[in-house]
């Protein structure tokens, strides 16, 4: 992963996975861009902690007479106890030799959460 921009240290990043810091609410945004097969289709599930987060996935089909797709979501995380780790998981058919892919993360820390929750 290649950080762009990054403030605070509530936020780091391993080799496959974004790693948040206990006690704050976070806001997760992503945009990924793809050319799978014509006529297929590609997913993005958000996994936190290693489990998948259908809600916060997007399913992003091809068409005929174009191969390019695109997915984006938002969702928040409030991380109260332990540090979390989010990352994302790509699904797509079979049939699809390759596929090209870029996109981008950003994490935002919205608030600090306290014992009686956010303030």
């Amino acid at each position: 992963m290649l950080v762009l921009f990054q403030e605070g240290d509530q936020i780091s990043l391993d080799n496959t996975q974004i790693l948040l810091a206990p006690g704050y609410l976070y806001l997760v945004d992503y945009i990924f861009l793809a050319t799978p097969e014509p006529d297929s289709y590609m997913q993005i599930t958000p996994k936190i902690n290693n489990s998948l987060r259908l809600l916060y996935s997007y399913f992003a089909p091809t068409g005929s007479a174009s191969r390019n797709t695109s997915a984006s979501g938002s969702f928040t995380i409030p991380v109260t106890e332990s540090n979390t780790a989010v990352s994302f998981n790509l699904t797509y058919p079979a049939t699809v030799r390759n596929i090209d892919i870029s996109g981008a993360v950003s994490v935002t820390t919205i608030h600090k959460i306290n014992r009686n929750g956010c303030r």
